[in-house]
């Protein structure tokens, strides 16, 4: 296994536990009523975009341990990516009124910035496939 396979996969396995994590703070968080506290009248808005997030990292993190095992799957991982930096996007615009409306929402930056590494390990092993064909 290369390293951009190695480095797709942990990358996955990194998204597969952030999945899991987003659901269960979002499932959490409409059990108990705790994310009124924090995004106020959004509070179901904002679990909605969790889980469904959450559903995306999942999604993207099978996709990538898939693809990084056989590069020939690596499709679904590349597209899947995309999907997430395009929700965590959503995620941080659907949120701001949480941080008084006016605030740079760093942590959604920093996750665009690793589901762009993502898109681009994906690339990379795509094409890896490619040049061996």
């Amino acid at each position: 296994m290369s390293f951009t396979r190695k480095t797709l996969k942990i990358l996955a396995l990194i998204y597969f536990v952030l999945g899991i994590a987003s659901l269960v703070i979002g499932i959490a968080g409409i059990a108990t009523g705790k994310l009124e506290s924090t995004y106020g009248s959004n509070a179901m808005l904002a679990a909605a975009v969790i889980i469904a997030k959450g559903l995306i990292d999942l999604a993207a993190g099978v996709a990538g341990i898939k693809g990084a095992n056989k590069p020939s799957q690596v499709d679904g991982a590349f597209k899947l990516g995309i999907v997430a930096a395009v929700a965590t996007l959503a995620q941080a615009v659907l949120t701001l009124p949480a941080f008084g409306g006016d605030a740079i929402n760093f942590g959604a930056f920093v996750i665009v910035v690793y589901d762009l590494f993502f898109v681009q390990q994906a690339h990379a092993v795509k094409a890896e496939n490619k040049d061996r064909l």
